[in-house]
């Protein structure tokens, strides 16, 4: 008759996996966020390319070479301007769109649940691509200041009047004829530790973020301009709490707050 496991040899077997799990779980969960991390640097990449070929081809048809600085997803979902000079209509359904990044990273903008609203005019993302889901465990959001001197002065990059760049009829203050700024920044620290930016110098910087992080990200706010996105944490920089429409600064030097390049 064959005998079977006893007591004993089971709980060594169900203690040996458990100090198995407890060696690799850590490992794998490194590795997912490493993956993360360097998704979120690669798209934002691929943002500043975007912004490079908007700007120089006029993807929005408004005459003027600028920079798009209200949000991320237009560098996806918005439509052209007809060639009378007028917006199109809003519409959920995005046929023409000027489509320069992935329609994933578009939808894990934290500023883009805009439904007819002004600024935005005809950008509709509502039905458009999953918005308000993060990608690889990471929202991206243009930042609406950005320091133009060390420690001084900041120039607002699409709320002031100043850089409505192309006047009436068009789509308001959203632009910005040389500069933009944008955060990658985790849904939570076990989707990543580390916060993104980029400017149009295409320099990616990368900042470690506090063990008491925390970011929320509220969607469907219909007829608004900003959704509800909050970056949060004792040893958080200012610059980066991104607390209310009108924050969030690119600093005219990214080292001194507690910034580095990218390899």
């Amino acid at each position: 008759m064959k005998k079977g496991f006893t007591l004993i040899e089971l709980m060594i077997v169900i203690a040996i996996i458990a100090i198995i799990a407890a060696i690799a779980i850590p490992g794998l969960l490194a590795a997912q966020r490493a993956s993360n991390e360097r998704n979120a640097s690669a798209s934002l990449k691929t943002i500043t390319t975007a912004q490079a070929d908007f700007r120089s081809n006029d993807r929005d048809g408004n005459l003027v070479n600028d920079y798009w600085t209200a949000d991320v997803f237009a560098l996806y979902g918005l439509k052209p301007a007809n060639a009378d000079g007028t917006l199109k209509a809003d519409d959920d359904v995005i046929t023409d769109a000027v489509k320069l990044i992935e329609p994933s990273v578009a939808g894990a903008d934290g500023m883009s649940q805009q439904t007819g609203a002004a600024p935005y005019g005809n950008v509709n993302p509502e039905a458009s691509c999953g918005v308000g889901s993060p990608k690889a465990g990471y929202f991206y959001r243009s930042f609406a200041l950005t320091e133009t001197t060390n420690g001084g002065a900041t120039e607002d990059l699409f709320n002031a009047a100043t850089n409505d760049t192309d006047g009436a009829n068009f789509y308001g203050n959203v632009h910005h004829r040389n500069r933009f700024g944008f955060a990658a920044f985790p849904e939570t620290l076990s989707s990543g530790k580390l916060m993104f930016i980029v400017n149009e110098d295409n320099t990616i910087y990368k900042t470690n973020l506090p063990a008491a992080y925390s970011c929320t990200v509220a969607t469907n706010l219909d007829d608004a301009t900003n959704t509800a996105t909050t970056l949060a944490g004792a040893g958080l920089d200012a610059f980066f709490t991104f607390a209310a429409l009108g924050t969030g600064t690119f600093p005219a030097a990214p080292a001194q707050h507690g910034c580095s390049k990218m390899d």
